[in-house]
């Protein structure tokens, strides 16, 4: 099994190569193309792509599915409290922890190309139907259909539960911290709590990174109960 990071614009997008591959997350609007360049330069024929998987339903993260669908007819899968964000080609309400964040919130909290998701999860999976041998689980708290997924090599990718460093993520990106926006902070920590028992080695975030759990255990110490 293989992780590789795709670096947009504003997010982190996710091919995993498995038996099959899965794409984790769309980017923001217009960079489809740039996901497809960085799915042929890894080797995979696009028709291996099993599932476009989102981690939750915002513009930086769901920008480019509709575009995406129409490239690769995969299906599209998101939890059932992000669905509507995908069917309007909207964030919903977003909540800016601090001013740094209301500054983000007014450059990149924009209307997208609606899409209609084929798969709403209701119900945490396995993906072996897909071709990758590890599960969704959901992990409230950045939105409250955030999800992650956790993969049988104790790696996994968990959107913006946490994000690496500050600026997006381009400043000290290994370091953990606070995403710009919580929808609520105590489902954050149980979703932290929720990805720590299972200690994955390496933690892959929407925002920077990779994380290393020790480093992101130092860092939420006292938060977590």
């Amino acid at each position: 099994m293989k992780i590789i990071k795709i670096k947009l614009s504003i997010s982190n997008a996710y091919l995993v190569k498995d038996k099959k591959c899965i794409l984790i997350d769309a980017g923001a609007p217009n960079e489809a193309g740039r996901i497809l360049t960085a799915v042929r330069q890894a080797g995979v024929d696009e028709k291996d792509i099993s599932l476009i998987l989102h981690t939750h339903g915002h513009i930086d993260h769901a920008g480019s599915t509709a575009e995406l669908k129409r490239l690769l007819n995969a299906p599209t899968a998101v939890h059932t409290a992000d669905a509507f964000m995908l069917r309007t080609g909207t964030n919903g309400e977003v909540k800016p922890r601090n001013l740094e964040a209301k500054m983000v919130a007014a450059m990149v909290v924009k209307p997208f190309e609606a899409v209609g998701p084929d798969m709403i999860l209701d119900k945490e999976i396995s993906l072996k139907d897909f071709g990758v041998d590890g599960d969704v689980i959901f992990t409230p708290g950045h939105t409250m259909g955030s999800l992650s997924v956790m993969l049988s090599n104790q790696e996994a990718i968990i959107g913006d539960v946490m994000m690496g460093g500050w600026m997006g993520g381009n400043l000290f990106g290994t370091r953990p911290n606070y995403h710009y926006f919580i929808d609520d902070l105590s489902a954050v920590h149980a979703s932290m709590k929720k990805i720590f028992d299972r200690k994955p080695s390496t933690l892959y975030v929407g925002h920077g990174g990779p994380l290393k759990l020790e480093a992101v255990e130092k860092t939420f110490a006292g938060k977590i109960q």
